[in-house]
């Protein structure tokens, strides 16, 4: 029986490093390694992808994330129980994200971990996803809270692109995309105040040239 799921490679940004949702699998295969957020498409319940994957996001806590699909895999050999296929998605939420199960472990410490099934692969999809996609978009905007400062979005593109960026050019690009809101609030702290920005949109807006690191 051809087995067809989703998988779903969950990031935060947190104390400036990146985070992925795994949990530890309780039954064989894979016994008690760790995996993605993951879900059989079950015919009677899911009438569609998307219904699939809320029903996925909401079981973990996550009904409200940004998420977007990244590809398909399928072959006899990613599931010792038989051919299987997989529908890929990344799924980014805000640091303050409260989860119903799972737990968070440093991207960093990804290569100490013993993953099921073909995750390592899905990961590094999902990854360069949004390594690539950062450089032309607006999507790290979902890796923060509610409210921000442009320096913290700014922060959140140099850590995902491990490159530190040029703030005038950055800045134009992001006031030029037009998806912030000024909140008429203020960060205050040891630095001057900053103005508190929320998302005025969910949608991923595209730039008109990609992001060249310190160059712009």
């Amino acid at each position: 029986m051809l087995r067809m799921s989703l998988d779903v490679v969950v990031l935060r940004l947190r104390e400036e490093q990146i985070e992925l949702l795994l949990e530890r699998r309780d039954r064989p295969p894979c016994l008690d390694a760790l995996q993605l957020p993951a879900l059989r498409i079950d015919e009677g319940r899911d009438r569609d992808l998307e219904s699939a994957l809320d029903r996925l996001l909401q079981e973990w806590g996550l009904g409200n994330s940004y998420r977007e699909q990244v590809c398909s895999l399928g072959s006899r050999d990613r599931d010792p129980r038989g051919w299987s296929t997989t529908l890929v998605y990344l799924s980014l939420v805000s640091p303050t994200t409260e989860l119903a199960r799972g737990r968070w472990y440093p991207l960093q410490s990804l290569p100490t971990l013993r993953l099921a099934f073909d995750h390592v692969q899905l990961i590094a999809r999902a990854l360069e996803r949004l390594r690539v996609k950062s450089r032309y978009s607006t999507l790290p905007v979902h890796l923060l809270g509610e409210e921000f400062t442009l320096s913290e979005l700014q922060r959140a593109y140099e850590i995902i692109l491990q490159t530190p960026m040029n703030t005038a050019a950055f800045r134009k690009r992001i006031h030029r995309a037009d998806i912030l809101c000024d909140t008429g609030r203020k960060r205050t702290g040891k630095q001057r105040p900053a103005i508190l920005y929320r998302i005025e949109s969910p949608c991923c807006v595209m730039f008109d040239q990609v992001m060249n690191g310190a160059e712009g």
